[in-house]
């Protein structure tokens, strides 16, 4: 994840869904302080740090048992094939809803309020786009509502090309190649990508009239170093 020099927000990253922004966020120091997590708090959330103590949710637990059956009475491979995607889905969804609740049972609720503020600061303007409380408490008219989308959607081609090849550069280039060779490219890529989504950001922007610009900033609150 590569961040703006003089920003919160996370540019030339891919895209992740709130519950996983927020534990990224509580994962660096400055949030901790900012939050002034305490040490019961922060060993709360080792039990999503670490991925070991996923079993001792019941829920999850449960599902890895019922899915072991699932599998070992398959009769084809496409069966069993069949089971792993969906159980992907359903093992996502339930992981997602157990790193939720640990969220919500150990943050007091100023707290809560500050990581809200600062998901918004690292998600930048789409954020708008993925929560609909947040266009409603803007007053988004359909208008401005179909136009950000239309400026988010120009890009995503764009990007979605550049970052598949920016991971496939990390994971396994094509060719044989120098390192440092790569390691421009790489470099190059991720600043393609930065000036692609700030001008995204910017198109985003330009549809808030001064009222609803001046309620974007006060909802992303005070900026963390």
């Amino acid at each position: 994840v590569f961040g703006d020099d003089n920003s919160a927000r996370r540019y030339a990253a891919l895209d992740r869904d709130a519950v996983t922004c927020k534990y990224f966020l509580l994962s660096t120091k400055q949030v901790q302080d900012s939050l002034k997590l305490t040490q019961q708090q922060l060993k709360s959330f080792e039990s999503v740090w670490l991925s070991s103590s996923f079993t001792n949710d019941p829920a999850i637990a449960e599902y890895r048992r019922s899915h072991k059956q699932l599998l070992a009475a398959a009769q084809s491979d496409e069966e069993r094939a069949k089971i792993r995607r969906e159980g992907n889905e359903k093992y996502s969804l339930l992981l997602n809803q157990y790193n939720e609740k640990i969220l919500q049972s150990t943050l007091s609720p100023a707290q809560t309020n500050k990581l809200n503020e600062l998901f918004l600061q690292m998600k930048g303007l789409h954020a708008i786009l993925e929560d609909t409380n947040v266009a409603r408490e803007l007053n988004l008219s359909k208008e401005q509502i179909s136009r950000m989308n239309d400026d988010f959607n120009s890009d995503c081609q764009t990007l979605s090309l550049l970052r598949q090849r920016f991971l496939r550069l990390q994971i396994q280039p094509m060719r044989k190649r120098d390192r440092a060779d790569l390691d421009s490219e790489m470099k190059s890529l991720v600043q393609v990508i930065k000036e692609v989504e700030k001008d995204r950001d910017d198109g985003i922007l330009a549809v808030l009239n001064e009222e609803q610009h001046r309620l974007w900033n006060n909802f992303c609150g005070a900026p963390v170093s």
